[in-house]
């Protein structure tokens, strides 16, 4: 069975008997249907929103090594976090980058130099091969002390009282975490997966008192069709709980809301730590050369989805971040982009707090025969939850589980090769000239597949910019309507490219982005105006107007 990209035709979905349906498209699916897919299971996939849309847009960009874990004295989750670090490395090279993170020791705290000094002993021990099979290039050296004044001099602002100075410890930065995702459907879609975005499971099918796959609406056309499979996966985030209901079972966790903020601040190659008011810690990390801080995390539990975060609940975070990091003095026109979602959570002594451990389970005890459900909670140990999910549905369908690869293939065009090399031979045989940073651009972000989006963009007569100020390509657009399953605007410039996922890219870009998507889906004015006004709703400009703090989940 080839795999594909469903495009509004849910008749090429709905065509055959699958092993197993996924529902959702966030991290944790998407290497559930890949990992699925590589032992030989035929795989179908939707989501109802776009792929990576969810908490996999709205995280922080990091990937941790479980020091953390280590201070709570968990060393298997330490170990099992430094490998799965390892993972990102070795399979998505391109697309990650090692990163330092900076926190103050003080006098006589669980955070002295003498206690810290300790414990980066047990983590580098713990850690001796996170090097192993890594390109030369991400290595990521030991963990160490620095003095006061050097502290002083890399985290400006940092807390005086007791200072004995700083930690310093690496982890890795997803680059470009939204193309990081769908570098995973794309691996998935190589092995045979059917994906289709914009496709909500909405209904369950049964056979002789099993699960037998669910029915699935389009969400922009309306059709529907069975998506029929002996086994269906349920890895849909905050939308678990109503999708466990439609089925008759139960298990869907409490939600947390999660923040993070993107703030106009310049930013250093350094992320700094330090514990917020609330008592939790909270990280600045440079990102797209700003800060983005994080993560913000309610303290009551949210009883029902949300689209945006209320107004009060951003101002108590962006209190408490200028409480943590008063460097920044950061306002609401500082603002450029809010990643919020809502995540699983457990309540401890009365308090709300992240879930710590992915969850799998078999619904069969509940009596839904045919189920099972993945509640994940890190984006660093999403491939590792997602096997633990796939082995479960293969115990549920009586088949040998297999070995699960996704740890030591790469995923394509995330390779460290030439990339750049080959982008500028391509420019000489098509005798093209860009911009530096339009080719630092389109190396950094396609990796090896860009030599094919400028030949696209060539043949479609797209190789203007789409603002002076984005080194992003009109023909980018097109190709991620062609070639990138992009349906709605936002699946184009916030994900397929990085036009506007650092903020409000202009309106005369949307606008032209728009219009080259209307030419391709045959958007009519009205239609083109409503996706881009989707779009502009996601920024937060409507903080200086008496209307509710316009941004949410796109």
């Amino acid at each position: 069975m080839r795999g594909d990209f469903i495009h509004g035709e849910l008749d090429a979905l709905s065509g055959d008997r699958y092993d197993l349906l996924v529902v959702g498209g966030g991290i944790h699916g998407l290497f559930a249907a890949y990992d699925a897919a590589l032992r030989g299971l035929t795989v179908a996939l939707v989501e109802r929103s776009d792929f990576g849309s969810g908490l996999s847009f709205n995280h922080q960009r990091t990937l941790h090594g479980g020091l953390r874990a280590l201070q709570a004295g968990n060393v298997l989750k330490t170990r099992e976090q430094i490998r799965e670090r390892r993972a990102w490395a070795i399979i998505a090279p391109h697309l990650v980058r090692p990163l330092p993170f900076i926190v103050g020791t003080y006098r006589w705290t669980m955070r002295s130099r003498t206690a810290l000094r300790a414990g980066f002993a047990a983590y580098d021990l713990l850690g001796r091969r996170r090097n192993r099979q890594v390109a030369p290039e991400l290595h990521l050296p030991k963990a160490r002390l620095e003095s006061a004044a050097a502290t002083r001099r890399l985290f400006p602002g940092v807390g005086e009282s007791g200072l004995s100075g700083g930690a310093i410890w690496y982890d890795y930065q997803t680059v470009h975490p939204d193309r990081l995702a769908w570098t995973v459907a794309l691996a998935a879609a190589e092995q045979g997966v059917r994906l289709a975005n914009h496709t909500e499971a909405i209904a369950p099918i049964r056979e002789s008192g099993r699960l037998a796959g669910m029915r699935v609406r389009d969400g922009l056309t309306g059709q529907e069709a069975d998506v029929q499979a002996a086994m269906t996966l349920f890895a849909a985030g905050t939308g678990l709980g109503r999708l466990l209901t439609l089925v008759g079972a139960e298990g869907a966790p409490p939600l947390v809301r999660a923040m993070n903020v993107l703030v106009d601040r310049p930013a250093r190659d350094i992320a700094m730590v330090a514990r917020g008011a609330s008592g939790r810690m909270l990280t600045a990390v440079p990102w797209r050369g700003r800060i983005l801080i994080g993560t913000h995390q309610s303290a009551a539990l949210i009883e029902h989805e949300e689209t945006r975060p209320p107004v009060e609940a951003v101002e108590a975070f962006l209190s408490d971040l200028n409480q943590t990091f008063p460097v920044f003095k950061v306002g609401r026109h500082d603002v450029r982009m809010i990643h919020h979602g809502l995540t699983a959570a457990e309540t401890r002594s009365g308090r709300a707090n992240l879930l710590p451990e992915p969850r799998v389970t078999r619904h069969a005890s509940q009596g839904v025969h045919g189920l099972v459900s993945l509640v994940g909670v890190k984006y660093t140990t999403s491939r590792l939850a997602a096997e633990g999910a796939i082995d479960a549905v293969c115990a549920e369908l009586k088949r040998p589980k297999g070995h699960c690869r996704t740890a030591a293939l790469e995923l394509p065009f995330a390779g460290v090769a030439d990339v750049e090399g080959r982008l500028l031979e391509t420019l000489r045989e098509l005798d093209l000239t860009l911009d530096r940073d339009v080719l630092a651009h389109l190396a950094g972000w396609y990796g090896s597949e860009a030599s094919d989006v400028v030949r696209h963009a060539r043949e479609a007569g797209l190789l203007d910019r789409l603002s002076s100020d984005a080194p992003v390509l009109s023909g980018e657009i097109g190709y991620a309507v062609d070639r990138g399953a992009a349906r709605r605007l936002g699946d184009a410039v916030l994900r397929r490219t990085p036009l506007g996922s650092a903020g409000h890219p202009g309106r005369g870009a949307l606008d032209r982005a728009a219009a080259i998507m209307a030419a391709r889906l045959h958007w009519d004015d009205r239609r083109r105006d409503q996706e881009v006004a989707a779009v502009e709703a996601l920024y937060p400009g409507a903080w200086f107007t008496a209307d509710p703090l316009a941004i949410g989940r796109y």
